[in-house]
């Protein structure tokens, strides 16, 4: 498998996940004795393609996850029990694709078996279930079994999971309530324990955090069905995120993805780390991120003490503007790595370098097409301590693959591909990202075959001064660009905070990290009982 971040060693070329480094490294820094060294591991638990009413082939799907996640969940649209009539008989659409899943239904089966590789790959059974009323669920089985059991009724679907060990994850629940939102009287905690705050809907933190809904919806984010309201209200869930992308491409940068803690990359060690709310969401870039109170993970509930001790431990890929603690839903901490001022020994440490592609011609001019990408990034001076892909969702395309054709601590080789169409937001743009060792003397060099041979060098002094562009051929032709550089200063925070509280009510603690390039990651609360 080609870990969407690698940590690149000496020895023999092994490899691990740079995350699973990162969270062994924070775990280690932040614990007492005794403290489990978790790992953290990326995948998608809520995707789409053709098998249903969306894009894309299955086959590509499972590529595509394998080639760039930890682990990946296909879920296809699978039945909605109190679907309506509706202008231009849309819900024929959906119907029709419900057949779809059903008739296919066995393929997904062989493909989840076929590519599952504990270890470097776990897939997951999954389908979707619709609801007008009570809200949109996905369905997880912890296994690949392959049973397929469409109950319309939401109690008996939960009480099926809980016999059979499966989870149902609510999703954009931001919606009016009676228009696919989800009715937090129906939840079933037992086998709900997590909520899916981000995808490319937007997302529901609160109905005013970023990335407001915009895709699929009747209308905006309705506060009465954001996770502050559900925590006010008393609910306790942990959070993740995923794409529900719908041209059937797992893991699409800004799009979403969930993050959980675990020993080992297995289908049981996952469902464990749900079933504990041992998890946390991230927009886009892979943030390491780990949060205690009181030694306890994020996820867990403790019994009242007066006394509250926070330990954070952050590792970003960009400048991080911030990091908070929120308590009953209000900030009570910051940290500011941005403004931490480099020094003498800032060289130290890895430094983020990004390189990102695909700035080309525009619908507007009526010209242009898809851009392939070959291209590979070379580090002399120093080494490629770790790596991290940034690949969105468009242009759809069946054949044509983002890939990491091979890598080593000195390079990095990619096949890509861009077009300003099918995105999200716009975003034509996809990037590798790196952390470098190295110093000021250290070159980076980019050298292009495709779109047209061409190539950039700098060296790592240069780029903490100022970014560079790379133009492979007169405008408006497709461009690229070095950014400028991250010290660790800037792109990790570590911190101990203290609470007291006076007694009365739960309260509920949990940490929200923005990056300056606006993606962003929340952690799963931690609750103290009221006294």
């Amino acid at each position: 498998m080609s870990h969407t971040r690698r940590e690149v060693l000496k020895a023999g070329g092994a490899a691990l996940s740079a995350a699973n480094l990162a969270s062994e490294q924070a775990s280690a820094q932040t614990g007492g004795a005794g403290r489990i060294a978790y790992r953290n591991y990326f995948g998608d638990l809520h995707n789409h393609n053709q098998v249903g009413y969306a894009q894309g082939t299955l086959t590509r799907s499972f590529e595509i996850a394998r080639n760039h996640l930890d682990f990946y969940a296909f879920t296809p649209h699978s039945y909605w029990p109190d679907v309506g009539k509706y202008d231009g008989r849309i819900e024929t659409k959906w119907k029709n694709g419900f057949h779809v899943a059903k008739a296919n239904w066995p393929d997904v089966v062989e493909h989840a078996r076929h590519f599952d590789n504990p270890g470097k790959f776990v897939t997951m059974l999954a389908y979707e279930r619709h609801g007008a009323a009570e809200g949109d669920y996905h369905i997880l089985f912890p296994d690949l079994k392959g049973d397929y059991n469409l109950i319309a009724n939401l109690k008996e679907l939960q009480q099926f999971a809980l016999e059979r060990g499966c989870l149902l994850i609510p999703h954009h629940p931001g919606n009016r309530l009676g228009h696919r939102g989800i009715n937090a009287a129906a939840v079933d905690p037992k086998v709900s324990p997590v909520l899916e705050i981000h995808s490319e809907w937007g997302c529901a933190e609160h109905d005013r955090a970023p990335h407001p809904y915009k895709r699929h919806t009747e209308g905006g984010r309705w506060t009465k069905h954001t996770l502050h309201h559900y925590l006010a209200q008393g609910l306790r869930f942990g959070v993740v995120a995923s794409t529900d992308d719908h041209l059937g491409y797992p893991g699409a940068y800004r799009e979403g993805l969930a993050a959980l803690k675990t020993t080992e990359l297995t289908r049981e060690a996952l469902f464990d780390a749900l079933r504990n709310r041992r998890c946390y969401a991230v927009t886009g870039d892979r943030i390491d991120l780990d949060f205690y109170l009181n030694g306890h993970i994020m996820g867990q509930e403790l019994p009242y003490t007066r006394k509250r001790q926070m330990e954070v431990a952050v590792r970003g890929w960009d400048e991080v503007e911030r990091v908070e603690i929120l308590k009953n839903n209000r900030v009570i901490h910051r940290d500011f790595p941005m403004d931490r001022l480099p020094g003498p020994s800032s060289w130290s440490r890895p430094v983020v370098v990004r390189f990102e592609y695909g700035w080309g011609p525009w619908p507007a001019l009526g010209w242009g097409g898809t851009a392939d990408w070959d291209f590979r990034l070379e580090v002399e001076g120093g080494r490629i301590e770790s790596s991290q892909t940034c690949f969105v969702t468009g242009p759809m395309d069946e054949f044509r693959r983002d890939q990491v054709l091979s890598q080593s601590e000195k390079h990095i080789h990619v096949k890509s591909f861009t077009a300003l169409k099918q995105q999200v937001d716009d975003y034509s743009q996809k990037a590798m990202v790196m952390r470098i060792q190295g110093d000021a003397r250290t070159q980076v060099r980019v050298i292009c075959t495709k779109p047209k041979p061409c190539s950039l060098v700098q060296t790592l002094g240069q780029l903490a001064e100022s970014n560079e562009m790379l133009f492979t051929d007169k405008f408006p032709w497709e461009s690229a660009m070095l950014h400028r550089l991250v010290f660790a200063e800037n792109y990790e925070a570590r911190f101990t905070v203290e609470d007291e509280d006076a007694g009365g009510g739960v309260n509920w603690y949990y940490v929200r990290v923005v990056q300056a390039n606006g993606e962003l990651a929340w952690s799963s609360p931690v609750w103290v009982e009221g006294r």
